[in-house]
């Protein structure tokens, strides 16, 4: 009994080795110390990060609060998140220019959440504010305001889904807004979903393999 227990013991701890290379993890853009580049994944994938103009995060999150499904995300809220420009922490869309910060991994990754800030509804809910995440396999995806402009709301908005395989995002802000200025919105965060890992099944199909032979061999 020990030999067979320990024997498929071992082969389901060494699946599970390999698939923790694969865990789930957010980059936070809030964080003060998160700079333009960084590793996920155990460090097996690098990110790297640009924009159509100078990268900036150095506003200090401007809310008054933070609510439970924001602070649900593992997202620090030291900052106000990045935009695009040397006095300015927001992704801006307007008659003149649209924009952009893209996020490039070194290799294929599964996104299945963006969080934003400084996204808000207008006063007067005639409309809102959203930001975009376009995925390098054409799939893309819009971050809505929940936030009504005003009261000390953080303009926190999150559009979770079904993973995405990518190597590359792009964030803008839709030229939609709060009646407030142009339209605009801080890229706060990504969260990935774990990848699975095949090499992880294999093992343990290998394991069960020889625990069966183990028992014909007792069995003989």
């Amino acid at each position: 009994m020990v030999g067979k227990f320990s024997f498929a013991g071992a082969a389901f701890a060494a699946a599970m080795a390999v698939g923790a290379s694969g865990n789930a993890a957010v980059i936070d853009f809030t964080s003060a110390s998160t700079g333009h580049s960084g590793t996920v994944y155990g460090g097996a994938v690098t990110w790297t990060m640009s924009a159509n103009g100078y990268l900036n995060n150095s506003q200090k999150y401007d809310g008054s609060y933070v609510s439970p499904a924001a602070a649900s995300t593992g997202l620090s809220f030291q900052t106000d998140g990045y935009g695009v420009g040397k006095n300015d922490d927001e992704i801006t869309t307007n008659a003149r220019k649209q924009e952009y910060i893209e996020v490039s991994f070194s290799k294929p990754v599964l996104v299945n959440a963006i969080y934003y800030l400084d996204l808000f509804v207008a006063k007067n809910g005639a409309q809102e504010e959203m930001g975009n995440a376009s995925f390098s396999g054409g799939q893309s995806v819009n971050i809505i305001a929940t936030d009504v402009f005003g009261k000390g709301a953080p303009g926190f908005a999150a559009a979770t889904f079904k993973p995405i395989w990518t190597t590359m995002i792009r964030f803008t802000a839709l030229d939609t807004n709060d009646l407030v200025g142009f339209a605009d919105g801080a890229l706060a965060g990504v969260g990935l979903a774990p990848v699975p890992v095949p090499a992880a099944g294999g093992m343990l199909l290998a394991g069960l393999g020889g625990l069966a032979a183990l028992r014909r061999r007792r069995k003989a």
